[in-house]
C-alpha cells in the first residue's frame, strides 16, 4: 500500500519548557538561553510570586528557582508545592547557602541540582543537561497505558495508534514508543498501520524467559512515523497459545526498552487481563455515544474497579465520535455522563472521513489527516492522563499485577 505524496511529515520536535521564577539572575538566564532553540522560557519575577505560577494543563519540563535575597522561606514554599504538584519534574536552584528547611524540601524531589553564583553561562547549560539526564535515568520505567473498547468498534485501536504517534512527536526529549496489540484473535493495529504482524508470542509461551531484548527486536515492526508496533497475525484461536507468564515477560521487557508502552487490549477477558490492567499506569475505556454502549462502559468500569480496586484512579472513560451538532438525536456530554454514572475524562470528535483516510494509507490520523479534530482531542486526553498520573500514586514496578 503506497502513501500519498501529500502526506505531511511529523511536526518538528518542540522545545523544552522551562518555568523560571527568578531574582537578580533573570537577565543572565535569559542571555544564556538566547539562541538556544531547544528551550522555551516562561519567566516570572520572584518577588512577585508568593506561590508558584503553576498551570496544571501546561506542565514544564524543567523548573528553575531563585528566591529574592534573604527570602529562603519563599524557596521552601515553592519546593513544597512542587513536591505535591509534580515531584518528578527536574528542578534547578540558583544560589548558595540554602536554609535547612529549603534543603529538606529539595530532598523530597527526585531530580535536583544547584547553579552556583557568580552565574556562568556554560555551567548553567551543563547543569540543565545533567539534571535532565538524571530525571531520565531515575525513571521507574516506561509509562504503560492500556486502551480498551467497551463494545466492538468503539475506536480504542484508532485512539491507541494516535496516542503512540503524539507521544513520539510532541515530546521535547526523543522517546521510544511501543504499540502492543494484545488482541490475538482479530487485533487491527498491524492492518491499520500496514506493517508486518511479527509478534509470535505463542512460540515462546512455554519458555517465557526467552523473551529478551533481541526477541523484542524481532517481534517489533517499526512504523515510518517513529514508533514500534508489536502485533500478532489474526487467528481465531489466537488466545489458546497465550498464557499470563508470557504476557508478563513481554510487557516487563518492553517497559525496560521503551519510554512509553501503549497497549491495545481486547474487551474479551482472559485470565491475565485484569493483571495487565492492574499493572498499567492508565486504562482508557472507550465508549460510543449510544445508550447500550454507555451502559456497557459503565458495567465494565464497575467490574474493573471491583477486580482491581487500586487502579480506580487510573481509569479514564472516553466518549468517542462526539458530534458537535446543536440539533438532532446526538447524545450530549451531560446525558452520556448520566448514563455512565460518572464524569468522562474527555471526548473525541467525530471525523469518520479523516479516520478512514488515515487507515487506508496505513498512517495514524495525525499524519494521514493532520487537520483532523481527533488529533487535538487526543492531545487533550494525553494531557489529562499525564496530569492525573502526576498527582496519583507511583506506577507499578511490574507490568502484571499479582
Amino acid at each position: 500500500m503506497s502513501n500519498p505524496s501529500s502526506i505531511p511529515t511529523p511536526r518538528s520536535t518542540p522545545s523544552i519548557r522551562i518555568l523560571a521564577v527568578l531574582g537578580s539572575s533573570k537577565a543572565a538566564v535569559q542571555a544564556a538561553l538566547h539562541g538556544e532553540s531547544r528551550f522555551s522560557l516562561e519567566s516570572h519575577v520572584a518577588s512577585q510570586c508568593t506561590r508558584l505560577p503553576w498551570q496544571a494543563e501546561r506542565q514544564p519540563d524543567l523548573v528553575l528557582l531563585e528566591p529574592p535575597t534573604g527570602e529562603q522561606d519563599r524557596l521552601t514554599v515553592w519546593l513544597k508545592e512542587l513536591a505535591v504538584q509534580c515531584p518528578q519534574i527536574p528542578v534547578l536552584v540558583i544560589g548558595e547557602l540554602l536554609s535547612v528547611s529549603a534543603v529538606q524540601a529539595l530532598l523530597t524531589l527526585r531530580s535536583t541540582n544547584m547553579v552556583p553564583l557568580p552565574f556562568c553561562h556554560k555551567t548553567f547549560l551543563d547543569q540543565i543537561s545533567t539534571v535532565m539526564r538524571s530525571e531520565s535515568s531515575t525513571s521507574t520505567g516506561a509509562q504503560c497505558w492500556s486502551f480498551m473498547s467497551a463494545v466492538g468498534g468503539a475506536g480504542a485501536t484508532t485512539l491507541a495508534i494516535e496516542t503512540a504517534l503524539q507521544l513520539h512527536t510532541t515530546s521535547a526529549m526523543v522517546k521510544k514508543i511501543a504499540l502492543i496489540d494484545l488482541n490475538f484473535i482479530d487485533g487491527a493495529c498491524a492492518a491499520y498501520l500496514d506493517v508486518p504482524a511479527n509478534l509470535r508470542l505463542g512460540d515462546v509461551a512455554d519458555d517465557p524467559d526467552r523473551i529478551d531484548e533481541a526477541l523484542i527486536d524481532a517481534f517489533a515492526s517499526p512504523h515510518a512515523s517513529g514508533f514500534d508496533v508489536l502485533a500478532a497475525a489474526r487467528n481465531p484461536l489466537g488466545f489458546q497459545d497465550i498464557n499470563a507468564q508470557s504476557i508478563g515477560q513481554l510487557l516487563d521487557v518492553c517497559c525496560t526498552l521503551y519510554d512509553h508502552v501503549i497497549i491495545d487490549m481486547s474487551r474479551w477477558m482472559q485470565d491475565w487481563t485484569m493483571d495487565v490492567i492492574g499493572g498499567s499506569d492508565a486504562l482508557v475505556l472507550v465508549s460510543e455515544l449510544t445508550v447500550p454502549a454507555l451502559h456497557a462502559a459503565r458495567d465494565l468500569a464497575l467490574n474493573i474497579e471491583a477486580s482491581v480496586p487500586h487502579n480506580a484512579n487510573r481509569l479514564h472513560l472516553v466518549l468517542n465520535r462526539m458530534s458537535k451538532r446543536m440539533f438532532g438525536h446526538s447524545i450530549s456530554m451531560v446525558d452520556a455522563q448520566k448514563a455512565l454514572g460518572r464524569k468522562a475524562t474527555g471526548s473525541i470528535s467525530s471525523d469518520w472521513d479523516g479516520a478512514a483516510q488515515a487507515v487506508n494509507y496505513g498512517l495514524p490520523i495525525g499524519q494521514g489527516t493532520p487537520k483532523s479534530k481527533i488529533s487535538k482531542d487526543v492531545r487533550a486526553l494525553i494531557d489529562a492522563i499525564e496530569s492525573n498520573n502526576c498527582k496519583g500514586s507511583a506506577p507499578a514496578s511490574a507490568r502484571m499485577a499479582s
